[in-house]
C-alpha cells in the first residue's frame, strides 16, 4: 500500500505538462462557503461531450499527500459545466449535518460524500488542495498546492507574500510573516476559505504540475462567500462562438463596461432591488438601493474606484446576477 501511494505521489509531482489549450476538462469554480456550502464546478472547453466515468475528484488535506477521492458519473456537454455539491440535504440537520443552502442545492448536477467517515473528499476547507484526475491517476487539474509548506493550522492561501502583518491576538499585538502566499492564522486574508472563486476567462487548461507556490489571483477571481449565481455557466475564451450556456445571462445588461466615466447603467428583464460592487477580496465598496424596483437604473460610481471589481445585481424574485466590472 505504501509503495502504491509513493508511486502516486511521484507521478503527481513529476507529471509532464502535456495538455493542449481547450483540450481537456478543468475546475472552473470553487465554493468554500459557510457551514456545508461546498461545491466544485467542472468546465468542458471542447466541442465534444465528455463522459465523467473516467474521472475522479480528489482532496489532499492540510498540506498532506494523502488522497480522499470520489468517483464521478454523467456527461458534460460541449462548453458546458458540471456542478458537484456536498450531499447535506436534511432540513433538520444540525452541527456537521447542517443542510446545504437551497440556492446551492438548486445548482447541483450531483451530490457527493454524504457521510464524512465514508468519503471525505467534499469536506475541503481553506488549507486543502483539490484535484481533478483520471481514474488512472493522471492529473488533469490542481487547485492550490499539494503538500508542504501548508500546515494543518494554516487558514489557506491569499494573494500576498513576503509581508509581515501585525494583528491583535487576545489583546496582544502579534506579528506573522506571510510566505509562499500562505496566510497562516490571518484568516481574513485567505481567498481559499469563505469565498467563491471563479477561474479567469483566459484560463484554457488545467494545472497538471504541483505548483511551487499557489498565488490565487493568477488564475482565479474572488467573489463573496455564499455567492452561487455564477454556477452552471462559465465564461472562457475557449468558446470562440461566444454563446453563453446560461440563458439567464441575457436577462441583465450592465454598460458601459469598461466604465470610462462615472455613470453606470443597469437594465434587466425584471425588477431589481439593489446593486453591490465588490473588490477582488470580496469586500463591498459601493452599494445602491433601488427603492422604486425598476427594470432600469443608473448610478454614479465612487471616484476612488479604479481597476477590476465585481458587480452583483439583486433581483426582486430572489435571484441575483454577478459580473466582472472594469473601471478606468
Amino acid at each position: 500500500m505504501k509503495k502504491l501511494l509513493l508511486i502516486h505521489v511521484l507521478a503527481l509531482l513529476s507529471f509532464t505538462l502535456m495538455a493542449q489549450d481547450c483540450s481537456n476538462l478543468f475546475i472552473s469554480e470553487y465554493i468554500e462557503g459557510s457551514g456545508n456550502n461546498k461545491a466544485i464546478e467542472l468546465y468542458n472547453p471542447t466541442n465534444s461531450p465528455v463522459n465523467l466515468s473516467s474521472y475522479v475528484l480528489v482532496r489532499y488535506r492540510n498540506g498532506l499527500f494523502t488522497p480522499d477521492k470520489v468517483s464521478l458519473s454523467g456527461t458534460i456537454q460541449p462548453y458546458g459545466t458540471f456542478v458537484a455539491v456536498l450531499d447535506k440535504r436534511d432540513p433538520g440537520g444540525t452541527g456537521q449535518e447542517i443542510m446545504v443552502d437551497p440556492a446551492l442545492q438548486a445548482k447541483a448536477d450531483t451530490f457527493l460524500c454524504p457521510v464524512y467517515d465514508v468519503n471525505k473528499m467534499m469536506y475541503f476547507n481553506g488549507n486543502d488542495a483539490v484535484t481533478l484526475e483520471k481514474v488512472t491517476g493522471e492529473i488533469i487539474d490542481i487547485f492550490a498546492r499539494i503538500g508542504p509548506p501548508m500546515l494543518e493550522d494554516d487558514e489557506g492561501w491569499g494573494n500576498i507574500t513576503d509581508t509581515t502583518i501585525t494583528y491583535n491576538s487576545g489583546g496582544v499585538p502579534t506579528q506573522y510573516t506571510i510566505q509562499d502566499y500562505i496566510v497562516g492564522p490571518l484568516f481574513w486574508l485567505s481567498w481559499t476559505s469563505n469565498h467563491t472563486l471563479i477561474r479567469k476567462p483566459g484560463v484554457k487548461r488545467g494545472v497538471t504540475e504541483n505548483p511551487t507556490v499557489f498565488k490565487v489571483d493568477d488564475q482565479w477571481d474572488s467573489i463573496p462567500q455564499n455567492t452561487f449565481d455564477s454556477l452552471r455557466y462559465h465564461r472562457c475564451e475557449c468558446n470562440l462562438i461566444g454563446v453563453d450556456e446560461n440563458p439567464f445571462m441575457a436577462a441583465v445588461s450592465i454598460y458601459p463596461n469598461p466604465v470610462t466615466g462615472s455613470k453606470l447603467n443597469i437594465e434587466a428583464d425584471r425588477p431589481f432591488t439593489e446593486i453591490r460592487i465588490y473588490d477582488l477580496a470580496g469586500r463591498i465598496v459601493q452599494s445602491e438601493a433601488v427603492i422604486s424596483r425598476e427594470n432600469e437604473f443608473s448610478c454614479l460610481l465612487d471616484e476612488s474606484l479604479k481597476g477590476i471589481y465585481f458587480i452583483r445585481v439583486l433581483l426582486e424574485d430572489g435571484l441575483s446576477y454577478t459580473s466582472k466590472l472594469i473601471i478606468r
